[in-house]
């Protein structure tokens, strides 16, 4: 009897792993409050509680009452949808696009209107995975959202190359040309490392300019907040003093493409880059306040984001909490941690489709999303 009982209690228990069975439960939790798309994880009054238990593919729409509808016809206010494969559910992603696609679109951009069109189209609700204290995985690329700011995972370099080796390898790589020269250090000296740019509209003489000269001439003009652990560069309006034209936040010269924000970088020091973005969630442009956070794990493997001064990186918004969360290096890779925010800490899903798990949160607009 207690053989067949144990058997028993371990066959329920490998069933609870992973939602593998025909039905599925799902328990949607909406805050009836319109305030950019959050969440409050920490007041219950306000939020509406619903649980759908479902076997068959679908949609949940609505806004204040959610509803689930299995039929395909065109859903409005759609929230999210379920597909099932093999007793299997998959929640689709109605933002995700291709990379192939979105390259082939920034390469056929004219000079100077270098923009990714892809990023900033509206399709449908974008779907939030909810972090929790066990962290996740950050890779370049990644959206992030700390209550309602969000950044994007720019860069993530945390093996540096030392001085010396830099510049062996850039002035190996060098040459003369008599032909240009720089407007502002006047040398015609450019290599593979540094070369000469023409990122505005100035012609003649004064037409090119070197990368690490346009770098220091941006240092110089980015308004710079920085602290022990991490450095914030903000501008706007970043304008050439010669022909007036506003800089684009990329550029095209001698066909190559040129970042400002990758230009912004560092090189002695082991670092992870985030651009930031309104709060509003729009992609900040380049005639707009526009910002990036560069966080320095030189001497420390953890750092503490949120509102508090006593923080290692400070966020200036309302809806970030005062000791919101922490990035973590492991292993030469960097984790994100909440730390039981208001808000929420949350992880933008790109990819097509993801599968579900059970246990598994998600977030759309003001619901939170559980499959229990």
């Amino acid at each position: 009897m207690g053989n067949c009982q144990g058997q028993c209690y371990q066959k329920s228990l490998s069933q609870t792993n992973s939602v593998d069975c025909g039905k599925l439960m799902i328990l949607v939790k909406t805050w009836q409050k319109e305030a950019f798309s959050l969440f409050d994880y920490e007041n219950a009054a306000n939020v509406q509680e619903q649980k759908f238990t479902i076997n068959s593919e679908g949609y949940l729409r609505g806004r204040n009452q959610i509803e689930w509808i299995e039929n395909d016809s065109i859903i409005k206010d759609e929230v999210c949808k379920i597909k099932k494969k093999n007793e299997n559910y998959f929640i689709v992603n109605p933002n995700f696009q291709n990379v192939d696609k979105m390259q082939v679109i920034q390469e056929k951009e004219e000079f100077h209107t270098l923009v990714n069109k892809t990023v900033s189209d509206n399709i449908g609700n974008k779907i939030w995975k909810v972090i929790h204290e066990n962290g996740i995985l950050l890779e370049e690329g990644d959206v992030i959202k700390l209550g309602r700011v969000k950044f994007t995972i720019r860069q993530i370099a945390l093996d540096i190359k030392s001085q010396e080796q830099r510049s062996e390898c850039e002035s190996s790589l060098s040459n003369e040309s008599e032909q240009i020269m720089c407007r502002i250090c006047c040398s015609s000296q450019k290599s593979l490392k540094n070369p000469l740019l023409n990122p505005c509209k100035c012609c003649g003489s004064i037409k090119y300019i070197h990368l690490e000269c346009l770098k220091t001439w941006l240092r110089m003009k980015l308004e710079n907040r920085q602290s022990e652990n991490c450095i914030v560069y903000l501008w706007k309006n970043l304008e050439c003093e010669l022909c007036k034209f506003n800089y684009p936040p990329k550029f095209k010269s001698d066909d190559a493409y040129y970042d400002l924000i990758e230009l912004s970088k560092p090189n002695d020091y082991p670092y992870l880059m985030m651009e930031f973005t309104n709060k509003q969630g729009q992609q900040l442009e380049c005639n707009k306040s526009s910002g990036i956070y560069i966080l320095k794990f030189s001497n420390v493997l953890e750092l503490k984001v949120g509102r508090s001064n006593e923080t290692d990186i400070r966020v200036n918004d309302i809806s970030v909490s005062r000791n919101h969360a922490r990035f973590q290096v492991q292993d030469k890779k960097v984790y994100l941690f909440d730390n039981h925010s208001k808000f929420g800490t949350l992880h933008l899903i790109r990819s097509e489709k993801i599968q579900i798990q059970r246990g598994m949160e998600i977030q759309v607009g003001r619901s939170l999303i559980s499959f229990q």
